[in-house]
């Protein structure tokens, strides 16, 4: 009986010994997820294939060849990497500092981090053809910060290319022009074009105006800082679009028609928009696409002007010309913005 009375004071010492180490453990995580975190900044002056393709301060993206950054720290105490691609947090690795800051690199599957000084640490992500990810943990005293280092995979598929997707790539904006007058050939398959984009309920809720008199510029684009192009511009058109519909209520097809707020006019008109600058692209003309709705100081006066019914407002002002020189379209493709199933 005696036995089994100690033993159970043993236990119950254990206990409260191990409750309290696992207190001290919480208040100890709590400190650090209160604290402000550490201030990092990451490098890659590597060049070629071997630096990363994206770098923001909490965030190192990789192309599937890989690459290295550096990762520079005040004073850290401790650096940590987790794979960011398991329930939970799966250390591969965890590195204290030494005596006068001496460190190991440390190894995992597809990364390994190497401490370069005492304010610096080096990640380097070697090629691969699936997706992966980490977190990189750097920790100075109960302040700490999370950097994501991401790599994306190959796109694995043939690279096609016709006319449309030609005409779509080579679409930039030209903010100057040649005299040189385009057809009226060529604005009639302009808006054809913009014409056939697809609408909210087959609404197509657009109306043009195109100018080329640029004696009315002044007034129509009064106070508007995109006036020096438009009178570069062998024409400009205003893309117009009515914010309301009249049909008969969804509920009663067969109803009368009542007139109610379009609620897609704006994607209409954007698509409207697009269509409009890639049959430019096609035809070798230039073409750049300013604000106007929702911005009164540029809006109205268009409005106002150009006489618009109520209703109608000037979503778009697109100038188009023969481009003053060569101008070279942005490369926009990204293939780290593309997410397959899921995030």
């Amino acid at each position: 009986m005696k036995r089994l009375l100690m033993a159970s004071a043993l236990l119950l010492c254990a206990f409260a010994l191990l409750s309290c180490g696992s207190a001290k453990r919480t208040q100890k995580a709590t400190e650090m997820t209160t604290n402000e975190s550490v201030q990092a900044e990451i490098k890659h002056d590597i060049a070629g294939d071997w630096a990363p393709i994206r770098v923001s301060q909490n965030e190192v993206v990789f192309g599937p060849e890989g690459g290295k950054a550096v990762i520079t720290n005040q004073n850290y105490d401790k650096w940590w990497l987790n794979d960011a691609q398991v329930a939970g947090t799966k250390t591969f690795f965890h590195a204290d500092p030494g005596e006068n800051y001496t460190y190991e690199t440390l190894d995992a599957e597809g990364i390994s981090a190497r401490i370069v000084s005492k304010n610096q640490v080096e990640i380097k992500v070697t090629p691969a053809k699936q997706e992966r990810a980490w977190i990189l943990h750097l920790q100075s005293g109960n302040a700490f910060t999370s950097i994501s280092v991401k790599q994306i995979a190959a796109m694995n598929a043939e690279r096609i290319t016709n006319p449309t997707l030609e005409s779509i790539a080579k679409r930039t904006s030209v903010r100057s022009f040649t005299d040189q007058p385009v057809t009226d050939a060529q604005m009639e398959a302009m808006l054809r074009a913009a014409m056939a984009a697809p609408t909210g309920m087959n609404v197509q809720p657009w109306s043009f105006v195109v100018l080329r008199d640029k004696a009315r510029y002044e007034e129509v684009f009064k106070g508007n800082f995109n006036l020096r192009i438009f009178r570069t511009a062998a024409a400009v058109v205003v893309f117009c679009a009515d914010t309301t519909v009249t049909r008969a209520p969804r509920n009663n097809p067969q109803g009368e028609k009542v007139t109610m707020p379009n609620g897609t006019w704006r994607d209409d008109m954007g698509a409207c928009t697009e269509n409009f600058m890639v049959a430019a692209a096609s035809l070798g003309l230039g073409t750049v696409w300013t604000a106007s709705y929702p911005y009164p100081d540029r809006y109205l006066p268009i409005k106002e002007a150009l006489g618009l019914p109520a209703t109608v407002v000037p979503y778009s002002v697109v100038a188009v010309g023969y481009p003053d020189g060569e101008v070279q379209p942005k490369d926009k493709w990204k293939p780290e913005r593309i997410h397959n199933e899921r995030w």
